[in-house]
Parts: C-alpha cells; structure tokens; sequence
C-alpha cells in the first residue's frame, strides 16, 4: 500500500493506494475509500478509444451512438450542453468534482448532444451514464486504429526531465506539489505574478481528465518549476509561491 498526504484550498488530505488484482486499487481519501480501475497503456483494447469508460460505451451501443460514461466517483459541478447541441472534439461537455478536484469530462468526437443523464448536484459513480453523443466518428475509429499500432505513442512521451525536489525550495517559500500522477497542458501563470487563494495556477491531465491546480494562498510566484506537456509525479513540485 502507498499513501501519500497532500493540501488542497488550506485543506490537509490523506491519501492511500492499495493495487488489487488485474487493473483495479483502492483509493482511500480521509477515511473514504473508493475501487477505481486504472488505464494501461498496453491493453490492446485501449487503442481503439482513448477513455476506456468511452471504449465500453462504443461496443455497447448502436452504430453512431457513444455514450460517455463517468471515469471516477464524484459530483456534478456544472454541464455545458443539452440535447441537440452540435459539439466538436475536446469541447468540454460538463465539469465534475472528485477527489477535491474539478475535472473536465470532453468530447471524444465530433457529434450531436443525443441526451443528458445528469445534472448539477448529482452524485455519481464511476461508470454511470453521463450522456450519449451522435457521431459519425464512432464507426471509422476501429478501422483506423490498428494502423498506427500504439508503438509510437509510447515513445513519444519520452520522460522530460524530472519536476525539481524539495532541495530545490528556498527558505519561506511555499511549495505546490502535483496532487496526481499525470502531464502539465498549461501554466496560466508567471514569475513575479501576483496571485490570490483559489486563482487556477496551471491545468494537468490525470486519468483521461484536465485537473485544475489551485493556490490554496495569496501570495507571489517565485518559481515555476515545470513547463507544458512536462510529464510529473505524485507530490512532484510544480511552483513556490512566496
């Protein structure tokens, strides 16, 4: 088992992991425990679609139809679209909070919003119907897929250099470390720039899903310590905010 504490908002969280058989762990939050299944990168199945929520949705139902499904437990914070609204790849369809963090859940393909199962407020689990969406996408995709064969896109994540250590912090500074596992997308902040508690410092993707990093304080960026597309770990550092 590994656990891990980590601050978010001024709030202290603890954090364990426990891998079980296959692809699944338990996630223990503060006393909660949830049974999430984890991505590998070398299942074949995974080439087909890249959210494997998604990838079981397609099999499942009609030809044109996706229906996207909830990766994680958590609560619906807002959604973006309604019936009939014409959507393109990587628009974000709704936003939802798991683990104290807000997650965007996006298109996978162009399309047409067919219906909503859920609304702000709700409680989800994961797995649970969040939409279906009309695409034309869905039936080429399988045939598409088997071209590529998957073995470029492994090497070209090629690790980046490490985000800095603790060793690298200077005194009074405090630290903002990666809640999660997964790759920075933006750094909407810089150097010198002033910030105030809740202000999103950068965005990273975790488990198929863009994560908002937030200053849990007022204060001064000191040092950026990571750059887009910069692959980072578990309690990495990202920034100091003086």
């Amino acid at each position: 088992m590994k656990e891990f504490k980590f601050t978010i908002d001024g709030k202290q969280y603890n954090a364990a992991v426990n891998e079980l058989e296959d692809n699944f762990a338990e996630v223990t939050i503060n006393g909660k425990t949830y049974k999430v299944e984890l991505e590998k990168e070398e299942a074949p199945a995974a080439a087909a679609v890249r959210r494997p929520a998604a990838a079981a949705a397609t099999a499942a139902a009609p030809a044109g139809l996706m229906t996207v499904k909830s990766p994680l437990p958590g609560s619906i914070v807002k959604v973006l679209v309604k019936a009939g609204q014409a959507v393109k790849k990587g628009d974000v369809l709704l936003t939802m909070e798991s683990m104290k963090m807000e997650n965007n859940v996006t298109a996978e393909a162009d399309g047409t919003v067919k219906a909503v199962y859920v609304e702000p407020g709700k409680t989800v689990m994961q797995d649970d119907k969040l939409l279906d969406l009309e695409t034309a996408a869905v039936a080429a995709a399988p045939a598409a897929a088997p071209a590529p064969k998957a073995e470029a896109p492994k090497a070209a994540p090629v690790p980046k250099a490490a985000a800095p250590k603790a060793a690298d912090v200077p005194a009074g500074g405090f630290k903002v470390t990666s809640p999660l596992p997964g790759s920075i997308i933006k750094v909407l902040v810089s150097e010198g720039q002033d910030v105030k508690k809740g202000d999103t410092l950068l965005t990273l993707e975790s488990m198929k899903m863009e994560n908002a990093v937030m200053a849990d304080r007022d204060g001064k960026v000191t040092k950026i310590a990571v750059t887009a597309g910069q692959n980072v770990m578990q309690e990495d550092l990202l920034m100091i905010l003086g």
